[in-house]
């Protein structure tokens, strides 16, 4: 039996892809997730490779060339091991091992020799059923919104037949039935309907369990597909909550104390909340915003009644294409907490990618690990500023 044949740009292209997909970032890749990646981008550099060779010359890799692809894949998997233990050490999870290992650079190997070797028609089967799988998979949702079961709660559950507005009313209706709290703390939940009963806790506990909640959901689908097919549900719902919650209480003697509280895309909404309520001079006591997406909440005076938390090695906070050009920047006035962050220089594209990659895991580490918050939330709304004193006309003389 002859040996695979396969040309020299495919099998450059496919070590590219490959070595791209170890992109170093700030969190643990787990190693089914590393095999994942990694064989995608390596078939898909093989790919690009393979219509680069039949549009040029075709030369079929020769064994010298072979032996430094071999030679440079396993210095880029000692290279990506080495980090990898590293960022493992600093979020204080296990360190990757010969599973890893084997997984990283396994079976990227395995299925690209697979390639080569078999006829296309079984390549064509498995793609069927791969389709066949993941495509209704990828369609499953979630049966109901996972919020914390607590009487000072009030959730209005997504309705397709009621308008934001009426959703707003009867939500404030509900909230006006329980007994009084002198705060209230409206939340924008994320694009799935969480509502994270860690920041609840640290809310309550700040309050000494003198606080209601509202939170109203606009979508059930991840925070991430929410913001691609409507970017404005979460903004229009917590306007419509704190628009509703205003003309109850505008009036009322004992008024509460009314706080915006977002995470996440529902860090987005509190925050466009915030800049309507201003806007329309509504009274906001503060906002507390953890792990907005970036460039997604504008930058304010240091001395306004907002507090934004941020991971150091939240994914979500950093990512945007402007990371092809500079390095990441957050929001002027954030609060940088959690795990520290590596020291790793800004590489044009390839922190693009790293940062990409790190999206994937970025739920499953530790509280103060990647987009992984906890009790820290609610406490934070003890370090607002107590707002921008304005001068008069005798101090700026």
């Amino acid at each position: 039996m002859s040996a695979p044949r396969i040309s020299s740009a495919a099998l450059l292209g496919g070590l590219i892809g490959w070595a791209l997909s170890l992109a170093p970032g700030q969190l643990p890749r787990a190693a089914m997730v590393s095999a994942v990646v990694g064989t995608v981008l390596m078939l898909l550099g093989m790919g690009l490779g393979a219509v680069g060779a039949r549009l040029g010359r075709r030369r079929v890799a020769s064994s010298e060339l072979v032996s430094a692809v071999t030679v440079a894949a396993a210095a880029a998997i000692v290279g990506a091991l080495w980090w990898q233990t590293r960022v493992a050490d600093s979020v204080g999870v296990p360190t990757p091992g010969p599973v890893w290992v084997a997984a990283t650079a396994g079976v990227p190997l395995t299925v690209g020799l697979a390639l080569v070797s078999l006829p296309g028609r079984v390549w064509a089967v498995g793609a069927l059923l791969t389709a066949l799988v993941a495509g209704p998979a990828a369609q499953a949702r979630a049966a109901a919104p996972d919020v914390p079961a607590d009487p000072a709660l009030s959730y209005s559950v997504l309705d397709s037949t009621s308008d934001v507005d009426a959703r707003a009313r009867a939500l404030v209706d509900e909230w006006a039935q329980k007994p009084r709290t002198d705060a209230v703390v409206v939340i924008v939940p994320t694009g799935s309907g969480w509502v994270d009963a860690s920041a609840v806790e640290g809310f309550r506990r700040h309050f000494d369990d003198d606080v209601a909640f509202l939170a109203m959901q606009y979508s059930d689908v991840p925070s991430w597909q929410a913001y691609v097919r409507s970017p404005a549900a979460a903004s229009d719902s917590a306007i419509a909550v704190v628009r509703a919650l205003d003309r109850r209480i505008s009036t009322s003697p004992d008024r509460p104390d009314v706080y915006l509280f977002g995470q996440s895309l529902g860090a987005v909404g509190a925050d466009a909340a915030r800049a309507w309520a201003e806007d329309h001079a509504v009274a906001i006591d503060g906002t507390v915003l953890s792990g907005p997406p970036a460039g997604t909440i504008e930058s304010l005076p240091a001395c306004e009644p907002r507090v934004v938390l941020v991971n150091a090695t939240d994914p979500v906070a950093d990512f945007d294409t402007s990371l092809t050009w500079h390095a990441p920047d957050n929001a002027d006035g954030t609060t940088t907490v959690g795990a520290p962050r590596q020291q790793l220089p800004w590489v044009p594209g390839l922190s693009l990618i790293g940062t990409a990659l790190d999206l994937a895991v970025s739920l499953d580490g530790p509280v103060g690990t990647g987009h992984h918050y906890g009790i820290e939330q609610g406490l934070a709304v003890g370090e607002l500023p107590r707002g921008c004193q304005t001068i008069g006309p005798r101090a700026a003389s």
